[in-house]
């Protein structure tokens, strides 16, 4: 027994003395012992990497413009070197970060050389005039996309583990370990992925500044030949994505976006009462002779102001906005057919230009309201319960444009990768229709540039460019500082002889839609033409 417990006490006195020298010899170890003390690491955040948005050409629409961010170990040297770079108002934040052991980041007026300042150039997201708003959205205080094509593509243009940080190592106590080197990791190249919208930079500003010259509230769309790419969208009033609380109780409602919303439609339904009568088989040369007023049963419909157009064909109506031609005109169209006709032009239907961003299906007629005669003649020029959105009449004045055929409005060109290269394009089916014969799109591109040449769309008329347009004064029932609303549009393309372009405009409460909307489409025709297609 005794035998036993000497040798168990010899082997753990040799155990241990084993242990003591080999703490000893690794205390002296100065690599390992550093090991020992670094126990964890902190990582400094310098900037999100989020992805860019860009329109057609591939040109920025965010990240524009950028700023320089220093990460900073504190010390005496660092404080030196950036007091003379950081701006007024932000060098008592210095100071304060300063007298800590714990890197910070600082915004810095310029570059600095000092071996404890590590420096990035980070996009700032929104800067000065963001274009195009509505579409492109806004962020939360949190980075996180909360409208337009931010919140729908956040995923994609945040991404997993997206930023540049700076890694520096640390002891137990958080102090930082001298003469250890700290690790950058900078995923900046990837903010280069993003969406290709169909926006066009020069033709979205062209819109934005001659809405802003003309439009208290309203919308412009701009869309290009044949297959409807939404070139520029404007919603006024408009907002700043860098701080929205100013807007969140303005009466005028700028944060909604108006080319999805539906409003009374007017005039400019004849379109589609024209292609109706037209397609059914009517002669465009009847002629009827306008007074000024058309009786149908106890109600009477008058033409704007009441004025007599006389001996007028289908042309001259359309020129003239005639609204007793038209109430005549309807009679001889079954209410299916021409309600089947609004539908083939896409109203009373959703338009979907992103996955989530999807417009107003407006009010259409049912069939069976169309069977009271004052309902059906009200209907041939476009008043009573019809409601449209911007985007659906943009179809529309695409679709005569084209020669008959509908094509859906595209908004998003497609996904892009870090390297600039489209990887995702079918973002939205492609819808494509004849929806009426090239004959009869003919005969309304001429009816419209009448309209221009003598009619109601004069103010369209330009020295640079011909175009074919119809304009809209749609009664709302609203009244506002004791007046009654009325919603004004115009609709129409340029050049008239091969169309490049398509323009709706819309002023929520104009004053007729040739005086409110004319000029505004005219700029615009005007400013692409010498601008963009280089016609002069």
């Amino acid at each position: 027994m005794y035998k036993r417990i000497s040798i168990l006490f010899g082997l753990f006195m040799f155990l241990f003395c084993g242990m003591f020298f080999a703490i000893d010899y690794l205390s002296n170890k100065e690599n390992l012992r550093d090991v020992a003390l670094n126990q964890q690491s902190y990582n400094l955040k310098i900037s999100d990497v989020r992805g860019n948005i860009y329109d057609c050409n591939n040109k920025l629409l965010v990240n524009k413009e950028k700023k320089l961010i220093a990460a900073v170990i504190p010390c005496t040297e660092s404080l030196t070197a950036l007091t003379g770079v950081v701006e007024d108002s932000k060098k008592e934040d210095l100071y304060s970060k300063c007298s800590k052991n714990v890197p910070f980041t600082i915004e810095i007026m310029k570059p600095v050389k000092c071996q404890y300042v590590k420096i990035f150039e980070v996009p700032i997201r929104f800067s000065g005039i963001t274009l195009a708003p509505h579409i492109i959205g806004y962020l939360s205080g949190d980075k996180i996309g909360v409208c337009g094509i931010e919140r729908e593509y956040n995923d994609y243009l945040s991404g997993k583990d997206q930023c540049i940080c700076v890694k520096y190592d640390i002891n137990a106590v958080g102090k930082l370990l001298s003469g250890k080197k700290e690790f950058i990791k900078d995923k900046s190249y990837l903010n280069s992925k993003g969406i290709v919208l169909n926006i066009d930079e020069k033709i979205q500003t062209i819109a934005e500044e001659t809405a802003g010259k003309y439009i208290d509230r309203g919308a412009v769309i701009v869309s290009e030949v044949p297959n409807c790419e939404l070139r520029a969208c404007v919603s006024v009033p408009g907002f700043s994505p860098q701080n929205i609380v100013p807007y969140l109780n303005d009466k005028n409602s700028p944060l909604l976006n108006r080319i999805l919303a539906s409003f009374n439609l007017g005039s400019i339904f004849k379109i589609i009462t024209s292609a109706s009568a037209i397609e059914y088989g009517i002669d465009s040369n009847v002629v009827y002779d306008c007074q000024g007023s058309n009786k149908v049963e106890d109600a009477t419909f008058r033409c704007y102001g009441g004025k007599k157009h006389g001996e007028i064909n289908m042309e001259q109506a359309m020129a003239y906005s005639c609204n007793g031609y038209f109430v005549e005109l309807i009679k001889k169209i079954p209410p299916n057919f021409i309600l089947k006709m609004s539908k083939k032009f896409r109203l009373g239907h959703k338009i979907k230009i992103t996955p989530e961003m999807i417009s107003s299906g407006g009010v259409l007629p049912s069939l069976e309201s169309l069977e009271n005669i004052k309902t059906l003649a009200n209907f041939s020029f476009g008043q009573g319960k019809l409601m449209a959105t911007p985007l659906q009449v943009i179809g529309i004045v695409n679709s005569v444009a084209s020669g008959g055929i509908y094509f859906n409005p595209k908004l998003i060109k497609g996904l892009c990768d870090e390297n600039m290269k489209i990887v995702n394009k079918k973002i939205i089916r492609d819808e494509r229709e004849r929806i009426i014969s090239e004959n009869t799109a003919n005969k309304l591109k001429d009816y419209m540039r009448a309209s221009v040449e003598y009619g109601t769309s004069l103010k369209c008329q330009s020295e640079f460019v011909t175009a074919g347009a119809k304009t809209s004064t749609a009664q709302t029932g609203i009244v506002e500082n004791n007046k009654k609303v009325e919603q004004s549009w115009i609709a129409g393309f340029f050049p008239f002889d091969n169309p490049k372009y398509c323009v709706v405009v819309l002023s929520e409460a104009g004053r007729g839609g040739g005086e409110s909307c004319g000029p505004v489409f005219k700029e615009i025709s005007e400013r692409i033409t010498t601008e963009i297609l280089n016609y002069n």
